[in-house]
């Protein structure tokens, strides 16, 4: 019984030296927190195209994050060196930072995609009131109107015709003034073939 009870002390007492994470080192649970606001600044700050904005941005982000959390960048900073010498808590820590920020990143997809429906939606009804009035103002238009609106399409359809028909006029013109010409180049080439003959028969 006797070593049963030191044996038990003995654990115990182990148990209590055991090294645990100092008290001047933020606790594994609130680093978690903390990294994972940082990671959503640090996400947002790579938006920013100006490096002078970018910098005064994270500043301002990194000093909210501190007061939030009540710590300051030097306990930040003391803590990030003491789990980067321990990285089997430091992998523990970034286990929860994952899971967090994924969880909010799904809660950020639904929004979105409750929001494109609700757009969606409203675009639909939007087009459906436009093309009940594009229907009603047809509904509306006059005899009078349907009848200059007839007369005005055969005048273009009548302008168009005239146009073509005047372009293929033009064309035939070109196209006759063209072979004309070359008749009488043709006529021309023989007169002097003709001659350039005659002056030859003549030499001799």
């Amino acid at each position: 019984m006797k070593n049963f009870i030191y044996t038990a002390f003995l654990l115990l007492f182990i148990a209590g030296c055991k090294p645990g994470i100092p008290s001047d080192i933020i606790q594994p649970d609130k680093m978690a927190l903390v990294l994972n606001d940082i990671h959503i600044a640090d996400a947002y700050i790579t938006t920013i195209p100006n490096l002078d904005s970018s910098k005064a941005t994270a500043a301002s982000y990194y000093n909210g994050i501190y007061k939030r959390y009540e710590i300051d960048s030097a306990l930040y900073n003391k803590s990030m060196i003491y789990y980067a010498q321990h990285p089997k808590v430091l992998d523990e820590i970034y286990d929860k930072v994952t899971k967090g920020l994924t969880k909010q990143k799904n809660v950020l997809v639904k929004a979105d995609s409750l929001a494109n429906a609700k757009i969606a939606k409203a675009l639909k009804v939007k087009m459906k009131a436009d093309s009940v009035k594009r229907v009603d103002s047809l509904k509306k238009v006059t005899a009078p109107q349907k009848a200059k609106f007839k007369a005005d399409s055969l005048k273009k359809v009548l302008a168009v015709k005239k146009a073509d028909s005047i372009k293929k006029i033009d064309s035939t013109k070109k196209s006759k003034a063209l072979l004309r010409k070359i008749k009488r180049k043709k006529r021309a080439d023989s007169i002097k073939a003709a001659e350039l003959i005659k002056k030859t028969i003549k030499k001799k």
